[in-house]
């Protein structure tokens, strides 16, 4: 299982740094189209749809990402009450939880994906097929997945 840990770990990092691209790229793209717009008084049509599609990314492995630091947002006033042992139960139900909510997302949007009019839908400025922005669903339910089954594969060792 240390090898899971160590691949968690390693899409962490990936995860780390196309955050920072991707922040970096909408950032750009915002600017741009504020001088465009309001400065050089010639707006440009692709920044805002590519700040959209950056920020979708960015969510999606943003989400991944609060999986694995385990910042995701929680209500514990109940949880803290409980003994050790009930503690542990609950929260290896609710890694498995997780981990099965997306492994099912990635499922779904994988079948999605798959469609062939997928490649047809072209976006309105940039001119590329839809699929890529698409593509942060399961890319980021897939990170999630891999740091759920990390964590509950630890909670599960810390419970023996």
């Amino acid at each position: 299982m240390k090898l899971l840990h160590q691949l968690s770990n390693a899409i962490f990092q990936v995860e780390r740094v196309l955050v920072i691209i991707l922040m970096a790229v909408m950032l750009v793209s915002i600017f741009a189209q504020v001088m465009f717009r309001y400065v050089l008084n010639h707006p440009l049509h692709w920044p805002e749809e590519l700040a959209i599609y950056t920020l979708v990314w960015v969510t999606f492995i943003g989400g991944s990402m609060g999986i694995k630091r385990q910042q995701a947002a929680a209500v514990t006033f109940l949880f803290d009450r409980l003994s050790p042992g009930a503690r542990r139960v609950v929260l290896y139900l609710g890694w498995t939880l997780i981990l099965a909510f997306a492994v099912f997302i990635i499922h779904l949007s994988v079948r999605w994906l798959s469609l062939p009019s997928m490649f047809l839908q072209i976006s309105p400025s940039l001119g590329f097929a839809m699929f890529y922005p698409y593509l942060a669903v399961p890319v980021g339910f897939a990170g999630m997945a891999v740091h759920a089954l990390d964590l509950l594969v630890r909670a599960g060792r810390e419970e023996a």
